[in-house]
């Protein structure tokens, strides 16, 4: 395990960055950021609740100079738990107040719930083409984890345009950029510029948009975050997990045009008479995905062929047990 002087460092302009472990095998880490005002502390992002991910979370603070009971607001950029799943711990402990986007009112309790995300995902895959050979694992997605305890709705919620205020004099702009997940948020500072991106802003790979039954295009809504990045001209930027990204926006429009190339394999492979997402999938994908890669693949599949649909670049023809696209 690292060093705690390698895992929390000052950012420089009242910003540090904390990296907290992960139970995964990829992502290892996620960052969490503190913004220090003249009168106020926010820290964006808290791991998982796991002693590993709180210990390095507490050492970091210390290290850092700061009493955790001194952060008023804890700013989640979204509902995944590498990215909440402290909260409740640190709400208890600490009294810090938890700021989400006004779509959390609907997306906590389906976070909660997670006989809810077995049902779904098994219905994802009958409608899909999961061949029987394979549904087994693929539905399989265990028992809900420790360090995932249920969420409470947040203290308040922001939308598009909004500021968060960090004491009296620093507030963080509010872009709501939804895709990765409905309820996505990133921050631009207003005293440095920089933006703390989440995971809409990844520096080596690119964030997973997976088919969401309750939003009908979600990789069109990622798209669209994408450009609102593209058009800022943002410079510095820091991201949930990977090193610091230099140009953002840059990094915004390469992320696009991976998407836009998707959408075209995607399309090309599509049968005359029709194929399921799970033979797209695995025309796509590489072989051998374990099954929880496999639901990603499918759901990211599902997405961006139900996005090609809904633009008039492939038909969904319902059949009695599976749905299929085609050209």
């Amino acid at each position: 395990m690292s060093s705690v002087n390698e895992r929390a460092r000052p950012l420089g302009q009242g910003i540090s960055q904390i990296t907290l472990p992960l139970p995964f095998a990829a992502p290892r880490t996620v960052n969490s950021y503190l913004i220090e005002s003249s009168d106020g502390l926010a820290l964006i992002d808290c791991g998982v609740d796991t002693a590993e991910s709180r210990n390095t979370l507490l050492a970091g603070l210390t290290h850092l100079g700061y009493d955790p009971a001194s952060i008023d607001l804890l700013i989640v950029s979204h509902l995944h738990p590498d990215h909440v799943g402290m909260a409740p711990r640190l709400v208890e402990e600490f009294g810090m107040r938890v700021v989400m986007h006004e779509r959390a009112a609907k997306v906590v309790d389906r976070y909660n719930d997670t006989p809810g995300f077995q049902e779904r995902i098994q219905t994802l895959a009958r409608r899909h083409g999961v061949p029987s050979g394979a549904y087994d694992a693929f539905v399989d997605v265990g028992p809900r984890p420790d360090w995932m305890p249920f969420l409470a709705l947040p203290d308040f919620t922001v939308d598009e345009g909004d500021s968060i205020a960090v004491g009296s004099d620093r507030p963080l702009q509010v872009i709501f950029t939804p895709g990765h997940e409905p309820t996505h948020i990133c921050l631009r500072d207003s005293r440095s510029g920089v933006l703390f991106a989440g995971d809409h802003i990844l520096p080596r790979i690119t964030p997973f948009v997976g088919y969401d039954e309750d939003f009908p295009d979600v990789l069109g809504e990622f798209l669209d975050s994408l450009r609102k990045i593209e058009e800022l001209g943002i410079l510095t930027t820091y991201p949930a997990h990977g090193d610091i990204v230099s140009h953002g926006s840059a990094r915004a429009e390469q992320i696009l045009l991976h998407h836009q190339r998707r959408l075209a394999g995607m399309r090309d492979v599509v049968a005359p008479l029709g194929s399921s997402a799970w033979q797209v999938m695995e025309q796509v994908f590489r072989p051998n995905l374990s099954p929880m890669d496999q639901r990603l693949a499918l759901r990211e599949t599902i997405a961006h062929l139900e996005h090609l649909q809904l633009n008039g670049r492939l038909q969904q023809v319902d059949e009695p047990d599976v749905v299929r696209y085609r050209r």
